[in-house]
């Protein structure tokens, strides 16, 4: 069904004769020599009535076959210089290679990503010595001393005052409590794991905005320029703060100004009074930020004058070549910023989603309600078998049982986890807040440039002119000039 002729006649006009029968090979003849090849023989030659057919229909005799001897693979690095292997850069001066060795003695802005601290099996003899002190344990503590309070007063009653109450617990059985622990169990981990995947899911979300800022930052240097790229390069250095701080609410106890000193700090300098009051009057500074990049960006982009100049003319001295370039750069420079400012409004939706919505009432009432009734029962089912030492055993299997339960509430809404453990050490859980000064020293840093009218001010970079992002790239040209 293919018109086309394929394999020995894929050459030959169609309706063209066949090739000449010296030029064909047999299947028995294929498969035998593939046969061979397979076992590893060296060579092979044909039998004597093959040898009389080929001499009859006049077909050459064939070649012993003998395999190519394997061939050492090239090494897969190029060889240096990169002006041997590439013409076109023959007149370029290939800068040489520095020595790694001499690099790596000296010391460089930083050593290595910080990690996030983690626990070790030796901080046991540390947690328990900060037993009292835990932030849980004080937010668990009426429930908790309720408890105690109240197995203290069972133990009194059966022991002193209601003869009654042991004819009562003496009659009781552990067997209603062991079935239901299980059931207790199961409640509470599947509640802890809900308010988890909530904090893994903030966690992943924050970290895909870090990559976004990073990503508009780097095109903000390489395509913008002038005043647009500082003002640009500000609102996004500035977005993860006020992003934050729209998802986080007042609290009387542990958050009772607008901004954290954190955010103050990172805040400062970097915008204009101008800035601020469009953003104070706003309802959603975020979302305002978002449209104010979106402004910048139309209108650098809407000058041609300005985007002329990347070809050092004016549009009317422009070739059609240059202009069709330059049509290029604009769509895809304009289309990157526009997804970038998407991406930026997704993922305020998604923190916001994570903010307004909690784990189901229901689902945390009944699992509350379960827990009390459970440990409030506890005291009359131990009585008669341990006495007076049934109020410590309260004591410890509620407190285990409640801190489980607060763990859950306390990274339920993990933007606001400061809150929930305030002045512990572990305010910023999720490490927000301290990326909040690094995304801003990230976009603001101006290197690669090095052009001498980028100043270094106590860690960060400031320029009132513009540069050339690819400065550091003289190297690799003719006399500076390609």
């Amino acid at each position: 069904t293919d018109p086309q002729p394929r394999g020995p006649l894929a050459s030959q006009p169609f309706g063209s004769p066949a090739p000449p029968a010296h030029r064909m090979v047999s299947a028995s003849q294929m498969a035998l020599g593939l046969a061979l090849a397979a076992s590893g023989a060296q060579a092979f030659t044909p039998s004597t009535p093959q040898l009389l057919s080929m001499k009859a229909t006049g077909s050459p005799a064939p070649q012993p076959f003998a395999p190519k001897p394997r061939v050492a693979a090239k090494p897969l690095v190029p060889s240096y210089p990169l002006a041997r292997r590439t013409p076109a850069l023959q007149a370029a001066s290939i800068p040489a290679a520095v020595d790694v060795n001499e690099w790596a003695v000296k010391d460089p802005a930083y050593t290595a990503l910080e990690g996030a601290p983690r626990y070790a099996s030796d901080d046991w003899l540390f947690n328990l010595k900060t037993f009292f002190t835990s932030p849980i344990l004080a937010r668990v503590a009426s429930h908790l001393l309720a408890n105690t309070i109240f197995a203290t007063l069972v133990w009194v009653a059966w022991a002193y005052y209601v003869p009654a109450l042991k004819v009562f617990c003496a009659g009781l059985s552990t067997a209603p409590h062991t079935l239901t622990a299980g059931s207790l169990g199961l409640l509470l981990v599947f509640r802890t794991n809900s308010a988890y995947d909530r904090f893994w899911e903030a966690r992943k979300i924050w970290g895909n905005l870090i990559n976004k800022i990073r990503e508009a930052a780097r095109m903000g240097h390489t395509a913008l320029s002038g005043p647009e790229r500082e003002h640009y390069l500000a609102l996004v250095a500035v977005f993860p703060t006020l992003l934050l701080q729209h998802l986080q609410a007042l609290d009387g106890t542990y958050r009772k100004t607008l901004l954290s000193d954190l955010q103050k700090t990172a805040l400062t300098d970097m915008l204009s009074k101008s800035d601020m009051e469009v953003l104070w009057k706003t309802r959603n500074r975020p979302f305002c930020l978002i449209k104010m990049m979106g402004a910048i960006v139309k209108r650098y982009y809407s000058d041609a004058d300005n985007m002329a100049k990347r070809y050092g003319k004016t549009k009317e001295e422009m070739t059609a070549i240059e202009v069709a370039a330059c049509q290029a750069n604009i769509v895809s420079e304009r289309s990157f910023f526009e997804l970038r400012m998407t991406d930026f409004s997704d993922i305020m939706g998604m923190c916001e989603r994570i903010v307004r919505s909690a784990v189901p009432r229901q689902y945390s009432r009944h699992a509350s309600r379960f827990l009390s009734i459970w440990c409030f029962t506890l005291p009359f089912v131990l009585i008669t078998s341990l006495g007076w030492k049934m109020i410590p055993a309260v004591a410890i299997i509620c407190w285990m049982l409640f801190v489980i339960e607060e763990v859950g509430h306390v990274i339920e809404d993990p933007f606001n986890i400061h809150m929930a453990i305030g002045g512990s050490g572990q305010e910023d859980e999720l490490r927000i807040e301290g990326s909040m000064m690094n995304l801003r020293l990230d976009t603001m840093e101006r290197y690669p440039a090095t052009d001498p009218s980028v100043t270094n001010l106590n860690g960060e970079q400031f320029t009132a002119k513009d540069y050339d992002i690819a400065q550091w790239h003289d190297e690799y040209k003719a006399d500076g000039k390609r």
